[in-house]
């Protein structure tokens, strides 16, 4: 795999550099992430889609493996774009590739400023008619079981006036656990119904919250269970 990212940072790069919202990246992100399932055993059946794949969305989903972000890339229909640890721009080439694809760089030492930062960062995505994915479990959960969501996505959306798009992902804990061994088998990803925001404050944010991570519970079960039924 090292010689493919390091061919598809390098594509990103270029195509940015001649068009920066080219849809080709889309198709870099796409030739990146099949050969991670292939070579890991995995396939994917994704179900769902977006009708306005002209909009942009503040796309949440729950996140248990090292293959969610490529099965998203596979599965969303939308340009997307990750929120990323500053320390990640760091890597060299690969830093340089997230930057030309417009990834939102994120700074925890600055917590004062971050949201605000953050916030630009997600109003510049839009701009371009990309849209933002963010993991709001913060980070991948160490036993399968979905985490607590945090704020942060739901900020993002009411303070954009951005709609959700709920994404819910079984089977890739199985398909690649925490460490280095991949197991492969079968993983499905099921894109819900955008959730409108026009008009909410950050007074609804809670309930927004609770809403979302309620619907993402209840597909990830129905998803479970008939993954284990074969």
């Amino acid at each position: 795999m090292a010689p493919i990212t390091l061919l598809a940072a390098g594509s990103a790069i270029v195509v940015s550099w001649v068009n920066p919202r080219s849809r080709l990246l889309r198709a870099v992100t796409t030739g990146w992430s099949r050969p991670w399932l292939v070579l890991t055993g995995t396939t994917l059946e994704v179900r769902g889609g977006v009708d306005d794949v002209s909009a942009s969305y503040v796309i949440i989903s729950n996140h248990s493996s090292w293959l969610d972000i490529m099965a998203n890339f596979i599965a969303v229909p939308v340009p997307v774009r990750f929120l990323a640890k500053k320390e990640l721009f760091r890597v060299p080439f690969m830093g340089a590739a997230m930057r030309a694809m417009g990834m939102v760089e994120i700074d925890r030492e600055r917590a004062v400023s971050m949201h605000d930062a953050i916030n630009e960062g997600v109003r510049k995505v839009a701009s371009k008619g990309d849209s933002v994915m963010v993991y709001p479990e913060g980070t991948r959960t160490r036993d399968g079981a979905i985490r607590p969501f945090k704020r942060g996505a739901f900020f993002m959306a009411i303070d954009n006036q951005l709609p959700l798009l709920p994404v819910t992902i079984s089977g890739s804990y199985d398909a690649w656990p925490p460490g280095l061994i991949a197991r492969g088998g079968r993983i499905i990803v099921e894109i819900g119904e955008p959730i409108p925001v026009d008009g909410l404050g950050r007074d609804d944010l809670e309930e927004l919250k609770a809403r979302s991570e309620r619907l993402i519970h209840e597909t990830r079960e129905r998803l479970d269970d008939e993954l284990a039924l074969g």
